[in-house]
């Protein structure tokens, strides 16, 4: 039996085997920085997801207090009103011409309710913007997990064919030994 062309070919299995681990291992090393820097990619995200709902509800409480600050706009307005009758009764009792304190403040709230306006209609824009982002974040933060758990999943095969590579090293090793020992009983 020709002993050194099994020993050559344990020996060829023995070298793949050691090829074929390093390859598995770079690749595994590769595979968990991805895994890494999808992690903080992650964590990006979801700090990002954080400071977007809490604006968000900052929106909502202000846009909820429309309503109030409203009516507390009509309460000036009618106190306003009170007020000008109460002076024009008292401009009647004496020699001061009548002023209407409508006409004075009329512009000034006239300018108060566009800005309340305006303002309002600035925070529900924002806040839809903001509703926009959260779900484009979401589906990002679904995104990221899902790769992570796919390089996760090829991180696993690429050290289960490095074991499986180590399994052929070690047969490879022992057939060698055994050919060795073979070769060496011929001489």
């Amino acid at each position: 039996m020709d002993y050194e062309y099994y020993y050559n070919q344990a020996r060829n299995r023995y070298y793949d085997a050691c090829s074929g681990i390093n390859e598995c291992e770079n690749r595994a090393n590769e595979l968990t920085q991805q895994k890494n820097q999808l992690l903080a990619e992650l964590n990006s995200l979801n700090a990002e997801l954080a400071r977007n709902r809490t604006a968000l509800n900052d929106l909502i409480n202000i846009i909820n207090r429309e309503d109030s600050l409203n009516s507390s706009l009509t309460t000036v307005v009618n106190d306003t009103d009170e007020a000008s009758t109460n002076f024009g009764g008292m401009a009647d009792a004496s020699d001061t011409p009548d002023v209407d304190l409508n006409a004075v403040f009329s512009d000034e709230m006239a300018a108060t309710r566009s800005t309340l306006t305006g303002a309002m209609d600035d925070f529900k824009a924002k806040k839809t913007m903001v509703e926009t982002r959260i779900a484009e974040l979401e589906a990002a933060i679904r995104d990221t997990e899902n790769r992570i758990a796919d390089t996760e999943q090829a991180i696993r095969i690429a050290r289960s064919n490095a074991d499986s590579w180590r399994s052929t090293k070690y047969n490879a090793s022992m057939d060698m030994e055994y050919y060795r020992r073979k070769m060496n009983e011929d001489d």
